[in-house]
């Protein structure tokens, strides 16, 4: 008898562990599409530079893609983020930098210039979505 009424006791307080389990999961889950995505980046969502020509570099592949992220600098220089092997890019070629959600690229007095959108740059330009920008051979496009 006694053991029976353990075993009622037991099984009501497991019932209700269920239903306390179940009632949070519903909460967080209705909690969390009430509030959507606000405020939250889209982490599928790249920013960076779309390999349009690789020119005569064979390690690029056409369609890929140079994620940016705060500071990006490209040269033939090994001290550069990113190496384009190209004899038409000088050592330090361009840098490419975020300011205030801007991205920003500044010819660093390259010998045959930044082309952005068929017009060579002097010194810095705010890049936009689309920007075609042209160094040496190799043509990339900015992708925000």
């Amino acid at each position: 008898m006694l053991l029976n009424k353990i075993s009622s006791v037991i099984t009501i307080i497991m019932i209700a562990i269920i239903y306390l389990i179940i009632f949070t999961a519903l909460r967080i889950m209705n909690k969390d599409i009430k509030s959507g995505n606000k405020g939250k980046r889209d982490r599928r969502k790249v920013v960076g530079l779309e390999i349009l020509e690789p020119g005569n570099n064979s390690s690029f592949k056409k369609g890929g893609v140079i994620p940016l992220r705060r500071e990006l600098s490209i040269g033939r220089n090994v001290q550069n983020t990113f190496i384009i092997d190209d004899p038409y890019i000088s050592s330090f070629h361009v840098r490419i930098y975020l300011r205030n959600n801007d991205y920003i690229i500044e010819d660093l007095g390259s010998t045959n210039g930044t082309i952005v959108n068929n017009t060579k740059i002097n010194g810095k330009k705010y890049l936009e979505s689309g920007d075609v920008v042209k160094l040496g051979n190799t043509v990339l496009k900015f992708i925000d």
